[in-house]
């Protein structure tokens, strides 16, 4: 890792003396699941996220993969669709690769099943986010892999779980959501339901990591491996727990909150002026962009300190804002008299001064704003790397500051089969002959 001029830490690959890039560069430090080996069979985004959560902490991850069937988020973006080059180029593949080899195998081939048994004698893992019983048809799943290796820990993240009449239900983060009960309840109560995208995958894959570590632990302390069916649609669901218990308690679904809370109000987003005052932009940011600020007041002190910084005094002896009640029952009279305020007002600026007065408020920022924090860049800022194939882009640091196993970015993602040579030759000790047997057969297709 080098520090460019302005500060942006840098990753560039290794060279060897041909120009090609090594493998997976070591950490400073050891990361806390340093020593772990995991086969990586995800593919598309959420499956592959997870794992990179495990590759960031330190894990080895393998990632398998092959040109007969290549990861569609080397074809496209998930987000933005098709793009122009590469399978090396794709922007979302370089995204949540990052720290893992890249090995080409054509799992329809024998030889390139033995490779993956040949790593279940030596993993400790194995991921994968395919439909339930797809390894099993090549008889590489948890049963076979376990009559190798009895230690192995491996989760399978599918759609709706490994059991059940859905289990053979494909999915992706809409569905995910849909599928859950999380998209009923997310939009304006008038409006329809709100598909929601991306980030549904990075909560499902962020699920099935922790519940990785967690059969890593289980089996650092009893010996013992297992296997962990996750579902993706159950991993989101989580987060409406409460939805749940309103359905048992009141026998009825809940409603459409939008912005709203069942409890408390002023409790919305407002309308600002601007994201901050023109004066705080920088060259690089010129004009001021309009914003929006958050206000939930959850108790009476933190309503009366809100009319007090707004100059709504008034507002405070009117009897439908009286109580917290009052104020919930008449929250559609409410917003348009603080939002006649807020559209006035800087989102930023005003955001801190609520703040600073015991209001719970924060602008709605845009993802620039967060990249030229100065609380972002204190806590190390974006980390700049180059895949070989494409321009140096910035990619997230690990959200996590850990001061003894430091979690870190050490390698770019790697190319279709980079790593092929190398974990066949240094990993499983397989010597150049029986590599080009495998390369005759096929195998390494």
């Amino acid at each position: 890792m080098t520090t460019t001029s302005n500060g942006i830490n840098t990753l560039n690959g290794q060279h060897d003396l041909n120009g090609h890039f090594g493998p997976v560069a070591p950490a400073t430090r050891p990361g806390p699941l340093s020593g772990k080996r995991i086969i990586d069979f995800t593919w598309a985004w959420a499956g592959p996220y997870g794992a990179m959560q495990l590759a960031l902490l330190g894990a080895e991850l393998i990632k398998i993969e092959s040109a007969t069937r290549i990861d569609h988020s080397r074809q496209r973006s998930l987000a933005m669709g098709s793009f122009k080059g590469g399978v090396n180029q794709a922007p979302m593949f370089n995204e949540v690769n990052l720290n893992k080899y890249s090995i080409q195998l054509n799992l329809k081939m024998e030889g390139a099943k033995q490779v993956i048994r040949d790593l279940a004698r030596t993993a400790d893992g194995a991921i994968d986010n395919f439909r339930p019983g797809i390894l099993d048809k090549l008889g590489l799943g948890y049963d076979d892999l376990r009559q190798i290796n009895p230690d192995i820990v491996m989760i399978s993240a599918s759609a709706l779980g490994a059991t059940g009449p859905e289990r053979h239900y494909t999915g992706y983060a809409p569905t995910f959501a849909a599928m859950s009960g999380l998209s009923y309840l997310t939009g304006e109560p008038e409006e329809p339901p709100v598909m929601m995208g991306g980030s549904i995958d990075l909560r499902a894959g962020t699920a099935a990591a922790f519940a990785m570590i967690a059969g890593l632990h289980y089996r650092d302390r009893t010996g013992i491996g297992q296997f962990i069916d996750a579902s993706s649609s159950e991993a989101i669901g989580m987060h409406i727990g409460e939805e749940f218990l309103h359905v048992d308690l009141l026998g009825k679904d809940g409603d459409r909150l939008g912005n709203g809370h069942r409890s408390y109000a002023p409790h919305d987003v407002f309308r600002c002026a601007s994201m901050r005052a023109p004066e705080a932009y920088s060259e690089d940011h010129k004009g001021a962009k309009s914003g929006w600020l958050a206000i939930a007041c959850r108790s009476d002190r933190e309503w009366n300190a809100l009319c007090e910084c707004s100059g709504l005094d008034h507002l405070r002896d009117d009897p439908r804002f009286r109580t917290g009640l009052k104020r919930w029952k008449h929250r559609d009279e409410l917003k348009p008299t603080i939002e006649a305020w807020t559209s006035e007002q800087s989102a930023v600026e005003t955001a801190e001064t609520l703040r600073a007065a015991g209001v719970p408020a924060a602008a709605s920022v845009w993802g620039s704003d967060i990249h030229h924090s100065e609380n972002f860049q204190s806590r190390g800022g974006a980390v700049s790397v180059r895949p070989p194939e494409t321009h140096l882009r910035q990619v997230l640091p690990p959200p996590w500051k850990l001061s003894e196993t430091p979690a870190e970015i050490v390698s770019p993602a790697p190319r279709l089969g980079e790593d092929t040579d190398y974990v066949l030759s240094r990993m499983l000790g397989y010597g150049q002959d029986q590599i080009d047997a495998l390369a005759r057969e096929g195998a390494l297709e």
